[in-house]
């Protein structure tokens, strides 16, 4: 069983809802303000030019990042894997002040993260938020409990 998600999948809904809106907006000002010259320059910033280039990288990257993909042998997110053999995962809660809160769900008060422990010394290697939904937060802490049962 592999169970593949991104861990970023609230920021990647939010930013691609946005994203069609500044992509037209930064070609209107670089067709309108630099080529054809009819805006003034103050307008011109490298956002406002090629945020029709900009943000599907960012979008991209943001994917690539948060990926993670909880198989047999371990958990891989982004390009480290953490095998079950010597590492130890929990999903702890948290609880954040208004100010603190992601703009994807302010109105939320705790928030879940990743926690991987290094067994050998317990020490902490990682925290990583979990900006998903709380179905994929069951769907993880399922797979995680299979594969850690397999492997005590």
């Amino acid at each position: 069983m592999s169970l593949k998600i991104c861990l970023a999948k609230k920021v990647l809904i939010f930013y691609s809802v946005l994203a069609p809106f500044i992509m037209i907006g930064s070609l209107y000002n670089l067709i309108d303000g630099l080529i054809l010259q009819k805006s003034p320059t103050y307008r011109i910033g490298l956002f406002s030019l090629f945020g029709f280039v900009i943000m599907p990288f960012l979008l991209i990257v943001t994917y690539i990042k948060n990926k993670c993909v909880i198989s047999g042998d371990g958990v891989q997110i982004g390009k480290m894997m953490y095998p079950f053999s010597d590492y130890d995962f929990s999903i702890r809660e948290k609880e954040l002040a208004f100010k603190d809160r992601p703009l994807t769900s302010l109105f939320k008060k705790r928030y879940d993260e990743l926690v991987i422990k290094r067994i050998s010394n317990n020490e902490i290697i990682l925290e990583k938020d979990l900006d998903v939904f709380e179905r994929d937060i069951e769907n993880i802490k399922n797979a995680l409990s299979i594969n850690k049962n397999r492997w005590n």
